[in-house]
C-alpha cells in the first residue's frame, strides 16, 4: 500500500467505525487521532512499504523512543492500528495482516484509581455557594461557577463519565430529578439515580431554569453561548478551579468517577450495584475499587494502631 492509498482508507475506515460500530463520538476522535499519528509517522518515514510488519514495528519504537508516550497511550494506539490493518485485510486491500504472529508487549502496569481525597472534595464543593431553589431569580444556567458546581455534585453522586455527563438532555431527567436516563459506551443506555435530596433540589430547580432559557440546543449543561458544554472545557473549568484554590495536581473529570466508586464501596455497598451504576460490562473492571477500599482499610488502621497505644502503657 502506498502513502495516497494510507490517507484515503483512514478517511474510509474512521467513517465506518462512525456509521457502522456504534462507537461513541469520543471512541471515535480517538481512533481518528491515532490514525492521524500512524499516518505522520509513515509521510515523515516516506516509507515504501506501510503496514507490514517492518513498519509496524518501526511504528512501535517511535511512539516508545522518539515520542516517549505513555504505556497506555502507545497500548491504544498500537490496538487502533491492529483493527485498522485488520479491517483492511478482510476488505482485500492488503495482502498480509502484519499482526498475525507477532508478539507485541503491550501489558500495561497495574494502577490502582486515584480518588480524590475527602478534604479536597469539600474544599471544591465549598467553592461556590450552593444552588436552591429558593434563589432561582439569582443564579443562571449560563453562569459558568452554577453550572461546574452542579456538575461536580452529579459526578460524584453517580458516578457517570464526563461525556455521559455533557450529554444529559432535558428529557433525561425525570421523576422530580431522581432519575438520569445515561448513553454511555456504544450508546448503551442506562439509568442513574440521585440518592441525595439537596440534589435533587438543586438539580430540579436548574432543570426548570435552563427549560426557561432558548437555546439551539437541548443539553442541560450550556457555555455562554447558549452551545453544549464539552468535555474540553469541564477540563479546562477543573484546570482553573483546581488553580485558584491551590489544588495540585490539578483535578480531572475520571477523578469524580474513581471517588464516587470508592466512596459506596468504602460504605458498605454492594460491588454489583455500583458496576451498574458506573455502567461497566465486566464485574472484574469495578474489582478494581475494592483495593482502593483496602488502602483505605490500612491508613485507618495505620492512624488508630491500638497496638501502639497498648506499647507505651508499659515502656
Amino acid at each position: 500500500m502506498k502513502f495516497p492509498e494510507l490517507v484515503a482508507f483512514v478517511d474510509d475506515y474512521v467513517t465506518v467505525c462512525r456509521e457502522n460500530r456504534s462507537l461513541s463520538e469520543n471512541t471515535v476522535l480517538a481512533y481518528k487521532q491515532d490514525l492521524e499519528s500512524f499516518r505522520r509517522f509513515c509521510e515523515a518515514k516516506q516509507l515504501n512499504s506501510l503496514l507490514d510488519k517492518s513498519c509496524v514495528l518501526g511504528f512501535l519504537r517511535h511512539l516508545r523512543e522518539e515520542r516517549r508516550l505513555q504505556p497506555a497511550t502507545i497500548r491504544r494506539r498500537m490496538l487502533t492500528i491492529r483493527a485498522f490493518a485488520g479491517w483492511l485485510h478482510r476488505n482485500h486491500q492488503i495482502a498480509e495482516f502484519a499482526f498475525a504472529d507477532l508478539e507485541l508487549e503491550l501489558r500495561l502496569p497495574k494502577r490502582l484509581p486515584r480518588p480524590i481525597d475527602h478534604s479536597t472534595l469539600t474544599t471544591l464543593l465549598s467553592s461556590s455557594p450552593p444552588i436552591r431553589t429558593s434563589s432561582l431569580n439569582v443564579f443562571s444556567p449560563l453562569n459558568p461557577d452554577h453550572s461546574t458546581l452542579l456538575a461536580m455534585n452529579i459526578l460524584i453522586a453517580t458516578g457517570i463519565r464526563i461525556g455521559e455527563l455533557t450529554h444529559i438532555r432535558l428529557d433525561d431527567i425525570s421523576d422530580g430529578a431522581r432519575r438520569i436516563r445515561i448513553r454511555g459506551k456504544g450508546n448503551k443506555e442506562r439509568a442513574v439515580y440521585i440518592g441525595n435530596q439537596s440534589l435533587r433540589e438543586t438539580l430540579g430547580a436548574f432543570l426548570l431554569k435552563r427549560k426557561g432559557i432558548k437555546a439551539d440546543t437541548d443539553y442541560l449543561l450550556l457555555n455562554r453561548n447558549k452551545r453544549r458544554l464539552t468535555e474540553q472545557a469541564f477540563r479546562t473549568r477543573l484546570r482553573r478551579l483546581s488553580s485558584d484554590l491551590g489544588i495540585q495536581p490539578h483535578i480531572t473529570p475520571h477523578r469524580f468517577r474513581h471517588s464516587a466508586a470508592t466512596l459506596l464501596i468504602e460504605e458498605g455497598i454492594d460491588i454489583r450495584i455500583v458496576q451498574r451504576l458506573l455502567g461497566h460490562s465486566s464485574i472484574s473492571t469495578t474489582e478494581v475499587y475494592t483495593y482502593v477500599s483496602d488502602a483505605s482499610l490500612m491508613t485507618a488502621l495505620q492512624v488508630a494502631d491500638p497496638l501502639s497505644k497498648l506499647q507505651t502503657e508499659f515502656t
